[in-house]
């Protein structure tokens, strides 16, 4: 529930890009439910507790992490994290998606690319506060 390199009230993002540079590596998430039974979670309309989503999911991803995957929940009687067979399944099998994408020939790779529009049909494709969009998607 930290950032990459820091602490829960601090982060150094700057340190942390050049911890993943060091490494060139995805920086995959892994969460286990804090707050929440597996079935409070599945059943919730509001989904992971925002406490959670503020240090397991945004922290991170400041850092560069991607695609936060639950892989246990709490047990509602003693509050001790339960691991979920499939989602562990799920997290390994995305782990060794990624190690097989950075073998691939660049030419062998898909891309998809989605751009922001809001609000709709106000001439706003693309837009995203401080970011260089177009200039991104060139990169590319």
């Amino acid at each position: 529930g930290f950032s990459l390199c820091g602490g829960p009230a601090s982060q150094d993002a700057k340190k942390s890009k050049e911890v993943l540079m060091k490494f060139n590596r995805p920086y995959l998430v892994s969460i286990p439910l804090v707050f929440q039974s597996f079935t409070e979670w599945q059943e919730s309309d509001l989904g992971l507790h925002p406490v959670q989503v503020a240090l397991q999911v945004a922290l991170p991803e400041i850092d560069g992490a991607i695609e936060p995957i639950i892989y246990a929940g709490r047990d509602g009687q003693s509050g001790r994290a339960i691991p979920m067979q499939d989602r562990i399944n799920a997290l390994a099998t995305r782990a060794l998606n990624w190690a097989r994408l950075r073998k691939k020939q660049n030419a062998e790779k898909k891309v998809c690319i989605c751009l922001f529009q809001f609000p709709p049909d106000k001439g706003n494709v693309g837009t995203a506060a401080y970011l260089d969009v177009f200039g991104s998607i060139f990169s590319v």
